[in-house]
């Protein structure tokens, strides 16, 4: 399966790296391609931002292309791309599994074996430098939340619980995408396209849709039990 990391030029200027764009179709703009995940391809976009003006500490958004389900890496220092591919590839599974445990939807049994079988799902990294425009104004929202953060806390860097509290938070608020009205819950989404790529069927779903929404309420309060794996 293919792991398609979709990078701003702010990322690619700060990775240092020379990455290739997109290929472009006739009467496309260069650099600013949709992206869209099936069961061949698993699409995020990223983007880098400061926590305060200049500062050294740094967080790197990254932004699922069809659910927005949102996580955060925070950094100080230059990574390689094969240390920020495995950053996210833990991050993105951590806060999926902190998000389930908060929701109270699935046992913690169901969630250890989810992880389990994700992370044997061979994954071939590839890197681009584009920016999906479409998923700017999420992850616009996200770094406005961070950087808010910080600041009524006076800190400079994320700490481990501000960082999994703001995912959560940011994954269970209903979302729209541009051009379509309908509403939807990025960990729903994200849950169903796991599920899809694992090639569980629709009736053999761990999860009722339901009953994540109606957990909702759970969210608003800090749940200080962590789940571990």
């Amino acid at each position: 399966m293919k792991l398609l990391l979709s990078t701003t030029n702010a990322l690619n200027k700060w990775l240092k790296a020379d990455l290739p764009r997109l290929p472009t179709k006739e009467g496309q703009r260069v650099g600013v391609h949709s992206l869209e995940s099936d069961v061949q391809t698993f699409c995020w976009q990223l983007h880098i931002i400061d926590n305060a003006y200049k500062s050294r500490y740094k967080t790197i958004i990254a932004c699922e292309a069809n659910s927005r389900f949102t996580v955060f890496i925070p950094v100080d220092t230059k990574l390689t791309l094969d240390e920020l591919a495995a950053c996210l590839q833990m991050q993105w599974q951590y806060s999926l599994a902190e998000t389930l445990q908060q929701l109270r939807a699935i046992p913690n049994s169901e969630i250890a074996m989810l992880l389990s079988e994700l992370s044997e799902v061979n994954m071939d990294t590839h890197w681009v430098k584009n920016t999906d425009l479409s998923i700017s104004g999420h992850i616009s929202d996200a770094a406005l939340w961070i950087t808010q953060r910080l600041a009524e806390q006076g800190l400079n860097e994320q700490t481990d619980d501000l960082r999994t509290d703001l995912s959560i938070h940011l994954n269970t608020q209903m979302k729209r995408v541009k051009n379509k009205t309908k509403k939807f819950m990025p960990i729903v989404h994200m849950m169903d396209y796991c599920q899809d790529i694992l090639l569980i069927p629709n009736d053999d779903k761990a999860y009722d849709v339901d009953e994540l929404i109606s957990n909702l309420s759970i969210t608003q309060q800090p749940d200080t039990t962590r789940y571990n794996h």
